[in-house]
C-alpha cells in the first residue's frame, strides 16, 4: 500500500511504457484493468469519445491518471513491477517525460489527420519513434539522422548574410535604413516559410532542385522548425539561423519567381505589407543573391575565415530584425538568438493602446462622474428591457398573429426542454461509441452497438441488414446514441468524421417507434452538432428520402450547400432518390442549449413590443395612399403632403429632379473611364471573389464596381446624375467599412475617391451631393 501511494499521476502514466520486471515477464507496458460496474456516466463519455485511432492509449493514460488500478490486464502483475525505474526520476526529469506523453497523443492526432503522400509524414513517424523509445528507456531523445543545427558550418546563416549585405551597400544612413526595413519583411517570410510540394518549388527555381536534397531540407525544417511549435519536447530553432548561403539562394531565386506570378500568399508578412514593398522586395532579394553568388566566387577559399570573422563585424548605423517562432510556452518577445532583440511586428501598437488607456483611466476622467447622452440612452433602453421580461409571459396581452407564432415555438422549445431535463435527471444519457479494433474494449459497448444495429433495422426497413451492420461495426464510423434507464438504447445517429476535410457524413439516424414525438431527434442532433464543433467540424452532410427531408429541415439542413462539392466529391457514398442536404455549424453555438435561448428571446421581444407600444394600442392610423391616387401629375410635390407645412424647404435642400441634361451620358462615360484608367482603381474593376473573400458578401449587402456600373450604364440606368453619384458614393462606403484605414485597400480607395470628387463636381457643379472623403485618412 505505501509503494502505491509513492506513484503521483504523472509517474503512474509513465508505467505504460516501462517494461514489467517481474521474473521474465515479457510485458513492455502497464494496461490497467476496467471496472465498468464503477465508472461515472462522465468517465464512460469521456472513453467513448474516439479521436483518432490511437484512442486506446489515451483512454488507458486517463484511467491511469484518474483510477486507483493495480493490475496489470496484460501480465497480471502488480503496478509497482513497472514503476521500479520510474521512482528514482527527479521531479524535474518526470515533467520532461510527461511532456513527451504530450507530444506523443499530439503525433498520434495529426497522423490521424495528414495525407499518406504527405512529406510530413516522415518526419511524424521519426519523431514517434524518438518518443517512445525515450519513454521506454527513460533516457534523452536521440539526434535523427537528419543531422543538428547548423546545416552548412562553412557559410553563415541567412541573418548573419542579409546584415552584411546591407552594411556592404555604398548608400546614406537614411537609405540604409530603409533597406533593413526591407531586410526585416525579408527574413521574417524566410524565417515562417513553408515548403512547398517538390514540383511546385522546382516549377519556381531557375537552378536544378534534386529531389534528396529536397527532402533533406524539408526533413530539417519540418523537425527543428515547425515541430517546436507545436511540441513542448523539442528545441525551437529559428529557419534563418540553422541554414546557410545554398538556403537563402534557394529560398530568393523561388521568391523573385513566385512574386512575379502575382498568387503569392505570403506566410509571415502581411499581406498590405507585401502589396506595399513588392518591388523592393523582389529588388533587395535579387541583389542579396547576385551578392552572395558573387561572394562565394571571390572568397570561397576564405568562407571559414568569414564565420570565424562574423562575431567582429559591425552594423552600429541600423537595426536588422525578425519575427521569431515561438514555443507554445513562450510568451517572450522575438528575438535573433546571434544578435541583438528583436521586438514582434504585432507588439508595435502596443504602446500606442498602452498610452490610449491610460488617458481614459486619468483622475477626473471617470466614466461614474459623468453621463453622456448614449449612456442615459442606453439605460432608458435597459430600464424599458427589465419591464418588458415582466411582460413576456402575458400571452393574452399579444396580437393574435404574434400569439400564435408564440405558442408555436413554445411548443416545440417545451418539447425539446423535456429531453434536456430528462438528461439533468439521468433518466436518458447521450454516449458516442464504436468499434474500435481493440480485443479488449468494453463489451457494454459491443452490446449497445448490437441494440443500435437492431434499432436501426426496425426503423430502416428499405436499408439492407448486412450493410447497416458493416458500417455500425466499421471502425471508421462513430455512433451516438441516447440510453434510457432500464431500456437500453432508444435512439442514435451513426456518422463517419473527415476530419482533415472539415465534414461528417450522417449515414443512418433514428428513434424508436415508442419514444418518438418526444424531443428526443431534435435533443440528439443538438448533441451531434456540439459534438462536431467540439471537434472543429463545421459542416453536416447526409442523403435524406423524401421521408427524412422534413426532419433534417427542421434540424437546419438545407439542399443549398455552404461547403464546395471539390470537397466531399467522391468521398461520400451517394444514394439513388435521396436529396443531398447540409448543415453549416457556428463554432460559437451550443445547440443543445440554443432552444431555450430562442425561446427568452422572442418572449424578450414580445415583452419589449408591448411595452413600448403600449401608447398606440387599439388606433388606428390613416395612410397617404388616397393622395397619390387623386394626384394626377405622376410625380407628387411635397408640400401637398399633410405635415410637411412647417418645414423650411429651399432649392438646394428640396429634392427635385431636374430636366434631362442632354450631356448626362458624355459626363459618366468621361468618368467611368478616367476611374478606370487610373492605378488606384485595380481594386474596383470587377465584383470581389467570393471564393478569395468568403465573408465579403456576409458583410458587405449591397456590393459595386466599376465594371457593373458600367453594365448599368449601357442599360440606361442613371436617368439623373444622383443615381450615378449614390454608386460611386456606395462603392467607397463598402471600401471604408470593410477594410481597415491602415489597410492598402482604404488607401487606395480614399486616392480614388478624392479623383471621383473632382470629377463630380467638375462634371456637376449644381450637384446637391457628392461622393464626399471620409473623416479618417489612411495611415
Amino acid at each position: 500500500m505505501k509503494q502505491r501511494e509513492v506513484l503521483d499521476e504523472r509517474r503512474r502514466q509513465l508505467t505504460y511504457f516501462t517494461s514489467c520486471s517481474a521474473g521474465t515477464c515479457q510485458c513492455r507496458g502497464f494496461r490497467p484493468v476496467f471496472n465498468n460496474e464503477e465508472e461515472t456516466v462522465e468517465r464512460r463519455a469521456t472513453r467513448a469519445e474516439r479521436e483518432n485511432e490511437y484512442a486506446p492509449m489515451t483512454r488507458d493514460l486517463e484511467t491511469l491518471g484518474s483510477d486507483e488500478i493495480i493490475e496489470c490486464r496484460t501480465c497480471g502483475h502488480s503496478i509497482t513491477f513497472h514503476a521500479e525505474p520510474i521512482k528514482e526520476l527527479t521531479e524535474e526529469e518526470v515533467d520532461k517525460y510527461t511532456d513527451r506523453i504530450s507530444d506523443l497523443q499530439t503525433c498520434c492526432s495529426e497522423l490521424s489527420e495528414i495525407d499518406a503522400s504527405h512529406e510530413s509524414l516522415q518526419t511524424l513517424y521519426i519523431t514517434m519513434q524518438m518518443l517512445l523509445k525515450s519513454l521506454r528507456t527513460l533516457k534523452p531523445i536521440e539526434v535523427p539522422f537528419i543531422g543538428k543545427p547548423n546545416f552548412e558550418p562553412d557559410s553563415l546563416s541567412p541573418y548573419i548574410l542579409t546584415k552584411r549585405f546591407i552594411a556592404s551597400r555604398p548608400v546614406d544612413n537614411s537609405e540604409k535604413q530603409r533597406l533593413a526595413e526591407i531586410g526585416t519583411l525579408f527574413l521574417t517570410e524566410m524565417n515562417h516559410w513553408r515548403l512547398e510540394s517538390f514540383e511546385n518549388l522546382a516549377e519556381n527555381l531557375t537552378e536544378t532542385l534534386e529531389q534528396g536534397r529536397y527532402r533533406m531540407m524539408y526533413a530539417r525544417m519540418d523537425y527543428y522548425v515547425n515541430m517546436p511549435s507545436k511540441y513542448l519536447s523539442f528545441k525551437q530553432y529559428q529557419t534563418v539561423d540553422i541554414f546557410g548561403e545554398k538556403f537563402t539562394t534557394t529560398f530568393c531565386n523561388y521568391w523573385i519567381n513566385a512574386l512575379n506570378s502575382e498568387d503569392y500568399s505570403p506566410s509571415g508578412i502581411s499581406e498590405s505589407d507585401l502589396e506595399e514593398n513588392i518591388t523592393d522586395l523582389m529588388s533587395f532579394a535579387t541583389q542579396l543573391r547576385n551578392w552572395i553568388e558573387n561572394e562565394e566566387v571571390t572568397s570561397h577559399a576564405s568562407s571559414s575565415h568569414r564565420r570565424k570573422d562574423s562575431s567582429s563585424f559591425s552594423s552600429d548605423e541600423f537595426e536588422l530584425k525578425y519575427v521569431k517562432r515561438k514555443k507554445p510556452t513562450d510568451h517572450s518577445e522575438s528575438s535573433s538568438p546571434r544578435e541583438s532583440s528583436v521586438s514582434s511586428m504585432d507588439d508595435r501598437e502596443a504602446p500606442r493602446r498602452r498610452k490610449k488607456d491610460q488617458t481614459s483611466s486619468q483622475p477626473g476622467t471617470s466614466n461614474a462622474s459623468k453621463k453622456s447622452p448614449e449612456t442615459e440612452e442606453s439605460m432608458a433602453v435597459l430600464r424599458s428591457l427589465v419591464r418588458a421580461i415582466k411582460l413576456d409571459g402575458d400571452l393574452d396581452a399579444m396580437e393574435p398573429k404574434t400569439k400564435t407564432e408564440f405558442e408555436a415555438l413554445n411548443t416545440e422549445v417545451s418539447r425539446g426542454l423535456y429531453a434536456l431535463q430528462e438528461e439533468e435527471r439521468g433518466l436518458i444519457e447521450f454516449r458516442v461509441i464504436g468499434n474500435d479494433l481493440d480485443p479488449f474494449q468494453c463489451h457494454e459497448q459491443l452490446a449497445q452497438l448490437v441494440e443500435l444495429q437492431n434499432l436501426f433495422g426496425a426503423q430502416l426497413p428499405k436499408m439492407p441488414k448486412d450493410y447497416v451492420t458493416r458500417l455500425i461495426f466499421d471502425s471508421r464510423h462513430q455512433n451516438m446514441v441516447i440510453l434510457k434507464r432500464d431500456i437500453g438504447v432508444i435512439g442514435g445517429i451513426c456518422f463517419r468524421p473527415f476530419p482533415s476535410r472539415g465534414f461528417v457524413e450522417i449515414v443512418f439516424c433514428a428513434i424508436t417507434a415508442m419514444e418518438q414525438v418526444k424531443g428526443y431527434g431534435t435533443h440528439l442532433m443538438n448533441h451531434c452538432k456540439d459534438y462536431m464543433i467540439k471537434n472543429k467540424i463545421y459542416h453536416m452532410l447526409t442523403f435524406a428520402d423524401e421521408f427524412a427531408i422534413g426532419y433534417f429541415t427542421k434540424q437546419g439542413f438545407s439542399d443549398k450547400l455552404e461547403i464546395n462539392q471539390t470537397v466531399h466529391k467522391g468521398w461520400i457514398k451517394e444514394y439513388e432518390g435521396a436529396t443531398l442536404m447540409g448543415c453549416h455549424l457556428h463554432p460559437q453555438i451550443s445547440y443543445t442549449k440554443f432552444p431555450e435561448f430562442s425561446k427568452g428571446i422572442q418572449a424578450l421581444h414580445c415583452g419589449y413590443k408591448l411595452e413600448n407600444g403600449a401608447e398606440c394600442r387599439g388606433r388606428v392610423f390613416g395612410g397617404l395612399e388616397h393622395i397619390f391616387r387623386e394626384s394626377s401629375p405622376p410625380l407628387l410635390e411635397l408640400r401637398k403632403v399633410p405635415g410637411t407645412d412647417s418645414l423650411k424647404m429651399n432649392k438646394k435642400t428640396c429634392y427635385q429632379l431636374d430636366e434631362r441634361d442632354d450631356y448626362l451620358d458624355t459626363k459618366i462615360s468621361s468618368i467611368l473611364k478616367k476611374l478606370s484608367a487610373d492605378k488606384n482603381a485595380w481594386p474596383f474593376a470587377v465584383p470581389v471573389n467570393a471564393s478569395e473573400v468568403p465573408e465579403y458578401y456576409d458583410y458587405i449587402k449591397h456590393p459595386i464596381d466599376l465594371k457593373t456600373m458600367q453594365e448599368k450604364f449601357k442599360r440606361k440606368y442613371y436617368v439623373h446624375q444622383h443615381l450615378f453619384i449614390a454608386d460611386l458614393t456606395r462603392m467607397f462606403q463598402n471600401c471604408y467599412s470593410f477594410n481597415g484605414v491602415d489597410t492598402i485597400y482604404y488607401k487606395l480607395a480614399y486616392k480614388l475617391n478624392e479623383l471621383a470628387l473632382k470629377l463630380s463636381k467638375s462634371s456637376f457643379p449644381e450637384s446637391t451631393f457628392y461622393p464626399e472623403l471620409p473623416d479618417r485618412r489612411p495611415t
